[in-house]
């Protein structure tokens, strides 16, 4: 996901240790113990489970929110095709059932597969002062926007000038997070404040925007294989059926109104 790549690279260029979690075998269901032996900076943590989250020490931080139908048609191909079976068990079984069948039943074994995601989505307490809420929908339609606020309110982002001696410090920080990357036994460290220039960030978001990563194609222009399969919100509306929506209310009931998607389950 671009958010994950964005914060890692923020992460590397402000000497940030940066990891990722999504569930809580990856963290032996003590995710305040794991946070704190591992000496972890910044966390992301994909599906999150608030009674997890509510055993970290005060800290600040984002949400993302994205309608589940799209996330539920995001899902079903990135399951078909690209999203890596790595140490997921569970996807390879999933990916092999969905191989066999049409597109329309593939889509209902999808809904019934987010059980557990849906869920954390239903039981997360939204009302939470230091985690700021961030639709999905936002930052496709604005994404720099989006990001300048994130990173405003998470405490990371100069806003003042740019001169000469900041965009000499850019440099450094991005030959960095270059060898970073190449070297996996390089860590840069931290190089000036910690907090990261608004032309940085614009240029990191550019490098992970969608056209980029698609290498050039436009929003609304999809390719099923491709992990960067369409980027465009409201998606569900041409894949789901009637037969979709019944089965997607009756196993979430309330949750696309609790978003705030539609004022109620009569979509």
């Amino acid at each position: 996901m671009t958010f994950i790549a964005i914060v890692g690279a923020v992460c590397k260029r402000l000497g940030m240790k940066f990891t990722v979690v999504y569930d809580e075998d990856q963290f032996s269901h003590q995710l305040g113990n794991f946070a704190f032996e591992n000496q972890i900076d910044f966390l992301g943590y994909g599906n999150a489970d608030i009674e997890f989250v509510r055993e970290l020490p005060k800290h600040r931080g984002f949400h993302i929110i994205r309608d589940p139908r799209d996330i539920v048609i995001s899902a079903y191909f990135s399951h078909l095709h690209s999203h890596s079976t790595t140490h997921w068990k569970e996807l390879k079984q999933h990916r092999e059932k969905l191989r066999m069948l049409s597109i329309g039943d593939g889509i209902s074994e999808e809904i019934t597969f987010r059980s557990r995601s849906f869920g954390h989505m239903q039981s997360w307490d939204y009302d939470q002062a230091d985690i700021l809420e961030v639709r999905f929908e936002d930052y496709v339609s604005s994404n720099y926007e989006t990001l300048i606020r994130i990173f405003s309110f998470l405490g990371l982002l100069d806003t003042d000038a740019y001169p000469f001696s900041s965009r000499l410090m850019s440099v450094h920080r991005d030959i960095a997070a270059y060898l970073g990357r190449r070297l996996s036994w390089y860590w840069p460290g931290r190089l000036g404040p910690r907090a990261l220039p608004v032309p940085e960030l614009l240029a990191i978001a550019w490098r992970n925007s969608f056209q980029f990563r698609s290498k050039g194609r436009l929003v609304g222009q999809e390719d099923t294989r491709s992990h960067y399969r369409k980027g465009k919100s409201g998606d569900w509306t041409e894949y789901f059926s009637d037969s979709h929506k019944e089965l997607f209310k009756s196993l979430y009931p309330g949750l696309v109104p609790k978003l705030k998607y539609h004022p109620d389950d009569a979509w």
